[in-house]
């Protein structure tokens, strides 16, 4: 049947390039992280991983039934119809990414374990290295060369482009310093930025990637400690890595996940049951119609301004929309207005065409329009007859810089590929221009990441007080301050309480008792690191006057007392 079929293709393909130790590493460590997640009192041994996943698979991996199985994924690739050559196909050019998100506690405790398993000579952070883009040039070319440092700062500050070469064009186009380019000095600022453009600055680490290696890594690379202890970096950034063939790991840190994991320990602690998400329906048009209405702040991939404006004319009602919705506010899709057209199309029925019926089994889903990096490669094999490993060479190089002679160098082999096919010159030409080199996401995680957005709206939805409760105590993370989301949970009926000294913990929590949705927040006083209420077994406090006089520890928080709104 369909299933044994794919996981029988998949099984080749994973023998084929000897990838069975590369898997088992990743399910290696979606078990030591489900060990953390048990030692932290998050889950029980008893309790089977797919109830309550320490991590969430992102990016192309997703599309594999195998790593739907062993856990490193959340997304059924079949029921989908994620296709698997963007992952894995007979000619690929270099290991697959295999990409992992955790709360950011179960992340750093993950990191040390890694290194304790395998010992720092074996696993080491990836290295990035951080280079020279125009404001950083201009900084600090201007302070080696004397300029005045309130000029220097100020241009810094008024430049737009990312390239050093284009500072003299960005000079000429800001009046109070037009007049400059002929100065020696500043000729001198103009021609090293360009020099300095794209030049290493320093070593810095990779925000989720790791390498393992069966021989010490200090054979092979540089290797130096981290300023974290027991923590090391090698100094080679992931594309060397990638192409040395080195197994790399990448696990991150998300925000909206350890968000999620304390919602779920709240409503647990509430009400005496353990949400399974995994078995939550994705057609509750409850939880949809909230979201129609741009009640979408503090959920994760829709709540931004760009989401808050599509997800209305979107008008999500299952996940593959949720997977459009998350998917097409990108640069990539919007550079030739595809978020637009996409949007007229799918609500307006207005009228479109193929520019030839061979793009049809790649953008037929989508409405014409690219809205997912997957489908680059699928119009390059179906319109120019490219191999699996021809296409993706052909989408990366439109993401490289300086690319003209490569991307010259693609257009003729399409040309002459769809010429083969019996697709006209301008008509290839024009379904050619169609690809850019801005970021648009893989297919598998924009459902992926449409899953885990539909999953926190559920939560916001059913759960608003213990949501508004854990996105508090997981600040910083999102687009939105702290007053702006105590305003979204007062119009979910939740009462936002100041400070009190009575109440408060040293987290933002859930008040019981007498004042129902309520929560009140921490007391932000230096010193105070307590999970139990301040006051706890010396009795309440009525008034500011008298915490001066009763509280035998200290004086010296009573103004931040005040400060922090405990007694308005």
């Amino acid at each position: 049947d369909r299933v044994q079929s794919r996981l029988d293709e998949e099984l080749r393909l994973i023998n084929r390039h000897n990838l069975s130790g590369f898997f088992l590493i990743y399910y290696e460590i979606i078990q030591m992280a489900r060990e953390i997640m048990i030692e932290m009192g998050l889950s029980e041994v008893e309790i089977p991983l797919e109830e309550r996943p320490p991590g969430r698979g992102r990016g192309s991996s997703v599309s594999m039934l195998v790593g739907y199985l062993i856990g490193l994924s959340h997304i059924d690739p079949l029921k989908y119809n994620l296709t698997l050559e963007r992952f894995l196909s007979d000619d690929m050019g270099s290991v697959p990414d295999i990409d992992l998100d955790f709360p950011r506690n179960i992340r750093e405790e993950l990191i040390k374990r890694v290194h304790e398993k395998w010992g720092w000579d074996h696993a080491v952070l990836t290295g990035m290295i951080s280079t020279y883009k125009m404001k950083g040039a201009i900084r600090d070319l201007g302070k080696a060369l004397g300029l005045p440092s309130q000029d220097v700062d100020k241009l810094a500050k008024r430049v737009d482009s990312h390239s050093a070469r284009e500072l003299e064009l960005e000079m000429e186009s800001l009046p109070e310093f037009r007049d400059k380019t002929d100065s020696p000095v500043w000729r001198d600022l103009i021609e090293l930025s360009a020099q300095l453009d794209g030049f290493p600055k320093y070593l810095a680490q990779h925000p989720g990637g790791m390498i393992i290696s069966s021989s010490p890594l200090t054979d092979i690379v540089p290797v130096q400690q981290s300023a974290i202890d027991n923590r090391y970096i090698c100094h080679w950034d992931k594309d060397s890595i990638d192409q040395a063939g080195f197994v790399k790991i990448d696990f991150l840190a998300l925000g909206a996940l350890s968000q999620m994991q304390e919602c779920l320990q709240l409503i647990e602690e509430r009400d005496g049951h353990y949400i399974d998400l995994s078995r939550i329906d994705f057609d509750d048009q409850a939880v949809y119609g909230m979201m129609h209405q741009a009640d979408t702040i503090g959920i994760f991939q829709v709540e931004s301004a760009a989401q808050m404006q599509t997800v209305p004319r979107i008008r999500p009602i299952n996940l593959t929309d949720m997977a459009y919705e998350v998917g097409a506010v990108r640069p990539g899709v919007g550079v030739n207005d595809g978020v637009t057209q996409f949007i007229q199309r799918r609500t307006q029925s207005i009228p479109w065409d193929y520019d030839h019926p061979l793009e049809q089994r790649a953008l037929e889903r989508t409405l014409g329009i690219i809205l997912f990096q997957d489908q680059v490669n699928h119009v390059a094999r179906d319109v120019a007859g490219f191999t699996p490993l021809e296409a993706d060479q052909l989408r990366r190089a439109f993401g490289r810089r300086n690319n003209q002679s490569l991307i010259a160098f693609y257009w003729e082999k399409f040309r002459q590929g769809a010429g083969d096919l019996g697709v006209p010159r301008d008509v290839a030409e024009k379904i050619f221009k169609k690809f850019n080199g801005q970021y648009m996401f893989p297919e598998s995680h924009a459902f992926a990441f449409g899953a885990t957005a539909y999953h926190m709206a559920w939560l916001k939805y059913y759960y608003p007080l213990e949501f508004f409760t854990a996105i508090f105590n997981q600040q910083p993370m999102g687009f939105y301050n702290t007053e702006t989301l105590k305003e979204d949970a007062r119009r979910h009926g939740i009462t936002v309480l100041n400070p009190d000294i009575n109440l408060s913990m040293e987290k933002c929590t859930i008040v019981s008792g007498g004042r129902p949705r309520s929560l009140v927040f921490p007391p932000f006083v230096r010193g105070e690191r307590r999970g139990t209420p301040m006051r706890e077994g010396r009795g309440p406090l009525m008034g500011g006057t008298r915490e001066t006089s009763r509280d035998e520890r200290s004086t010296s928080n009573s103004p931040a007392f005040v400060k922090g709104g405990w007694g308005d």
